[in-house]
């Protein structure tokens, strides 16, 4: 790789347009601090990082920690599937089958494939649950709640964004199937054997090199979506998601408390408070493609089954921020779309609140991490400092793929 004096970090020959889009974000996006990286099959050919972590003063640096926010959507769903493709569970299978109680309320028809396709009808705690602080994120009271809840619509029948409660059902499951928290297993099966720096459930002593996110002023960041202007009629499912996100704590910790870090990095919310940074985003779905140092997550069955649109032609319900208005499924990955255009119509993988994004694209054989510390709300068209780094990759690729062509002839 070619080192570069004026970035943190390197890319290889071919690639220096995705440092030149990654530099320009500064200049004409108002990027802080952020970072980079991508792997074209099987090789890491970008690893940057620039700016500065304003709230530490200090520089921002390729391994500096964010919390990832949804991003970590895309490690629970691997959990899930990797367990799934040893035949340890069934997508297929309800809930219930792995977690009796979660039957209550005429639940016990949900299959594991609905919580995963954001389909399961429970999208957040009821409002008037007696839920407060991080039990509303995490916890044994969360579950309780989950257990004793009724859906808000009948599985199949329509979608909408489950931002936490995802992975909570999710995370139990895996708990009661392995013996271990969701945490535990990813930091065993996958973040260990790739030697990945990303935790679901951050280790104390790693706390401070966690960067905190710079919202824009006068953002009350309280979840990976924003309430929409306009009051939605009573009763509707807007106005009780309203409600729900009125309830929850805040996203991110107080950055001067160390007690409130603390707990925020130190629970296990295995659908939105991951802690990584983008190298081992990109290196984690490039894994999912091909064996990356002999290590490949997925079977190829597998991942074209976790690719297979589920929410297509469904109603969406409601949805903005993170997620946007067209959000579309498979299991549990994102699939391509305008609020997450990835690099093809193969791309999937998850996008986090304020700007964070994960993705592979099964067609181009590329992985791709991003994370920043400018936090901003992602809208229909995805995040503006998006495009120019996802077009700078797709020429670098399209250009590589014209030469090697041209070579043969």
């Amino acid at each position: 790789m070619n080192q570069r004096m004026d970035l943190d970090g390197a890319v290889a020959p071919g690639f220096d347009a995705v440092a030149t889009a990654f530099e320009r974000n500064f200049d004409e996006l108002g990027e802080i601090g952020a970072a980079v990286a991508v792997y074209h099959e099987r090789r890491l050919v970008v690893d940057l990082a620039g700016g500065i972590d304003p709230v530490r003063g200090r520089a921002f640096a390729r391994e500096s920690l964010m919390m990832v926010a949804s991003c970590t959507k895309g490690a629970m769903a691997t959990c899930v599937l990797m367990l799934a493709d040893a035949g340890v569970l069934d997508v297929d299978e309800p809930v219930a089958r792995y977690w009796p109680e979660f039957g209550q309320a005429g639940k016990g028809d949900i299959p594991l494939r609905s919580v995963l396709s954001h389909q399961a009808g429970l999208p957040y705690p009821d409002p008037e649950a007696e839920l407060h602080g991080l039990d509303q994120l995490a916890g044994p009271r969360l579950l309780r709640q989950l257990e004793r809840q009724a859906r808000w619509w009948p599985p199949g029948t329509a979608f909408a964004y489950h931002p936490v409660t995802s992975g909570a059902i999710l995370g139990e499951v895996v708990r009661r199937v392995t013996g271990q928290t969701m945490g535990q297993w990813f930091a065993d099966h996958v973040a260990g054997p790739l030697e990945l720096e990303f935790w679901i459930g951050l280790p104390p002593a790693l706390d401070d090199r966690v960067a905190p996110s710079v919202w824009e002023k006068g953002r009350d960041a309280r979840n990976d979506e924003r309430a929409p202007d306009a009051g939605p009629p009573a009763g509707s499912y807007a106005a009780r998601r309203l409600a729900a996100i009125a309830n929850l704590p805040p996203m991110d910790p107080d950055p001067h408390d160390p007690a409130s870090r603390r707990a925020y990095f130190g629970i296990e919310v295995p659908a939105a408070h991951g802690i990584a940074n983008a190298r081992s985003l990109a290196r984690m779905y490039a894994a999912l493609l091909d064996e990356v140092d002999g290590i490949r997550l997925l079977s190829p069955d597998m991942l074209a089954a976790a690719t297979t649109p589920l929410t297509d032609g469904l109603p969406a319900l409601i949805e903005s921020g993170t997620t946007g208005p067209d959000i579309r499924f498979g299991l549990g990955y994102q699939l391509s779309s305008p609020s997450m255009p990835g690099l093809s119509p193969a791309s999937f993988g998850h996008t986090g609140a304020g700007g964070r994004l994960g993705i592979a694209d099964r067609d181009l054989r590329v992985a791709f991490g991003y994370v920043c510390n400018s936090m901003r709300d992602i809208g229909p068209g995805g995040d503006a400092r998006w495009a120019p780094l996802l077009a700078a990759v797709r020429r670098c690729i399209d250009r590589r793929g014209a030469n090697s062509r041209s070579t043969r002839a």
